[in-house]
């Protein structure tokens, strides 16, 4: 009875399909071979762009890890600025573009040099092969990123120099490389088309939909240096430690049968949002004008903010961000403290409460 109701259904949709209202036109006949030649050519656009916002993001951020480590505390590591992977590093979709638009294979190859680094100096190249470090070779393979990483962590020590073998047209060639401090904070790229940002204590994401909203380097710098305030400053562990402050109330209410439904935990955790974010503006531009990049335009960026989302130019009580206007100004104010302090020759340092 059962399999009758089921191929009861199945004849009935089969008649729904074939009753269906078909186009008029004729459809455009396309050989195979046509497709798969299409299909190669957006595979290689795709992964352009997408090696292009990676190669953007860790140009700009490199130079703002390596200074503002004064704020990072023990979450520093040493790197002399290379940036590397393997055909396993790519999502599977691009795993054969990879290979053929840059030689990807199970090795691990530079795919950046940062300008100015102590990597650049000593010569590497992008899509130089990684052979050894210290003469320790370097992982293939599925994990070989995993334990590369691992690997130049435990040599790799600030200031002293560690002599690193390449691979380049078939010839392996040596290299000293002095290792300087940088933020732990990897700044990565991610999918969506948001103009959005985030810290996660761990990392910065900096979402594609911002790539294409910042009018230039500058802002994207702002943008990064905010996010690794949040880090820097601790204000997710704050925001933790006040969650759990306010479920001590939530608890209390348990105890007397009332379901507060976790309400003081989510209100503590949001007693100081507006403030964090406020600071995290505040710091971003010392953190910037230490690392010799330009600040004053930087408050235009809320403007243009403001024109993109104006609910955000009238931020209610319950926001969790100041509204656009008082961004723009404070950060106005803050180009104004620094700058005079460069005239002084002051030391540029936040100002922090007594």
């Amino acid at each position: 009875m059962k399999h009758k109701r089921i191929l009861t259904v199945i004849l009935a949709l089969s008649v729904a399909l074939i009753s269906c209202v078909a186009p008029q036109t004729k459809r455009v006949e396309l050989s195979d071979e046509m497709v798969l030649e299409e299909t190669k050519k957006q595979s290689v656009i795709a992964l352009q762009s997408l090696m292009d916002d990676w190669t953007l993001v860790r140009r700009v951020s490199y130079p703002i890890l390596s200074t503002a480590t004064s704020y990072c505390g023990e979450k520093v590591r040493a790197s002399f600025g290379i940036y590397f992977a393997n055909q396993r590093a790519f999502p599977k979709v691009f795993r054969e573009t990879a290979a053929e638009l840059y030689g990807m294979d199970d090795a691990l190859r530079i795919t950046q040099v940062v300008p100015g680094t102590s990597a650049e100096r000593a010569g590497l190249r992008q899509g130089d092969v990684l052979v050894s470090v210290d003469g320790q070779e370097f992982p293939t393979g599925d994990q070989a990123m995993k334990e590369a990483d691992e690997l130049l962590r435990n040599r790799l020590k600030a200031g002293e120099s560690v002599s690193l073998t390449i691979s380049r047209a078939g010839a392996e060639r040596t290299v000293s490389v002095i290792p300087e401090t940088i933020c732990d904070y990897p700044v990565i790229p991610t999918p969506g088309d948001r103009v959005n940002a985030f810290a996660d204590g761990r990392r910065i994401g900096v979402e594609r939909g911002m790539l294409r909203f910042v009018d230039n380097e500058q802002e994207l710098a702002m943008v990064i240096s905010h996010e690794l305030s949040h880090n820097a400053m601790g204000h997710l562990n704050a925001k933790k430690t006040n969650y759990m402050l306010g479920t001590i109330f939530d608890i209390v209410g348990a105890v007397y049968g009332v379901n507060t439904q976790g309400l003081f935990g989510k209100l503590a955790a949001q007693r100081f949002s507006k403030e964090f974010e406020a600071e995290a503006d505040y710091v971003s531009l010392y953190i910037m004008a230490q690392a010799g990049l330009h600040i004053e335009d930087a408050p235009k960026f809320w403007r243009r903010m403001a024109v993109a989302h104006p609910g955000n130019i009238k931020a209610s009580h319950a926001s969790s961000h100041p509204s656009t206007p008082e961004r723009f100004l404070a950060l106005e104010k803050t180009v104004e403290e620094i700058k005079k302090k460069q005239a002084a020759n002051l030391p540029l340092e936040p100002e922090y409460k007594k």
